[in-house]
């Protein structure tokens, strides 16, 4: 709450602003609406064009909650990727936000905004504007967030190559990507809240929508994957995917033992969150996995 105010007294800086080995706050317009998002650009920034990372917040979150949650900064850093996080939409400017994933959530579905436009408009901003790597575009997200990926798998293939979905049901809607897209998701076995959401998804007869198992195998086939699937076991997660899909395309999915609704080895930012397993980390993972792709 405190970087929020701050965001709102020292208003957001332009572009040009932005430097390797820093976070910075920025706003772009986007179909009559100020859109806001933190950036963080690494070092390797001041040599080289970079990846790029969108990191989606969960539900009532903000851009800076889930960078602090996710941690992702430390390893973007030792990787070379640049990372946005963007802020959702709610009657709050820097806190309590939504995002539009169709069938969720709040402000953002009730409103109608156009996460998606933002999503694109942002990705266009920055690479006009920064040393950002047009071929290597990625979305991750937590909860919602992880819907709203998934959302841009459907509905923005030619713009992500791959996507990641943390504790986040696959949106019930139609989903028919344009192009193949590379998907790993990430789920707990504690996780009572996504649980809760799959079981409120079993009328609506999209059995995608009703498990991350479902989801999995539905990019699978999009993907053009083997049908059968191989698991991996340890006594922390297991690790399911396709036995076979075509380079470089891969799903994957990480269950995770112990875990309830939060980022894999991430932090929390309130005293009644979660306290997340810590047996997988979730940042250093989807960051090689979108490098594989």
């Amino acid at each position: 709450m405190l970087v929020a105010g701050c965001a709102s007294l020292v208003g957001a800086r332009r572009l040009s602003h932005a430097a390797p080995g820093r976070t910075t706050f920025h706003t772009i317009k986007v179909a009559g609406r100020t859109r806001s998002f933190l950036l963080h650009l690494p070092p390797a920034a001041a040599t080289q064009r970079v990846p790029l990372v969108l990191l989606f917040h969960g539900d009532g979150g903000s851009g800076n909650e889930i960078m602090q949650s996710s941690g992702m900064n430390e390893y973007a850093d030792a990787r070379g990727v640049a990372v946005a996080y963007p802020n959702g939409t709610g009657f709050l400017r820097y806190a309590l936000l939504h995002w539009n994933a169709v069938t969720c959530c709040g402000y953002g579905v009730i409103h109608g905004v156009d996460d998606i436009g933002f999503a694109d408009s942002l990705v266009a901003t920055l690479i006009r504007e920064l040393q950002i790597d047009s071929t290597r575009i990625f979305a991750a997200g937590f909860s919602a967030g992880g819907m709203l990926a998934l959302r841009l798998a459907c509905q923005s293939s030619r713009q992500f190559h791959a996507v990641v979905d943390v504790a986040g049901v696959m949106p019930d809607t139609s989903c028919q990507p344009a192009h193949r897209v590379s998907v790993m998701f990430f789920q707990g076995r504690k996780d009572k809240d996504l649980r809760t959401e799959f079981r409120t998804l079993l009328r609506r007869g999209r059995p995608f929508a009703t498990s991350l198992e479902e989801a999995m195998r539905f990019w699978a086939r999009r993907d053009g994957c083997s049908p059968r699937t191989t698991r991996d076991s340890t006594g922390a997660f297991s690790l399911e995917r396709p036995v076979a899909c075509p380079a470089p395309f891969s799903v994957q999915l990480y269950t995770i033992n112990g875990h309830p609704h939060a980022w894999p080895g991430g932090g929390r930012n309130w005293f009644f969150e979660p306290d997340p397993a810590h047996t997988v980390k979730a940042s250093p993972l989807i960051l090689d996995f979108f490098a594989a792709h």
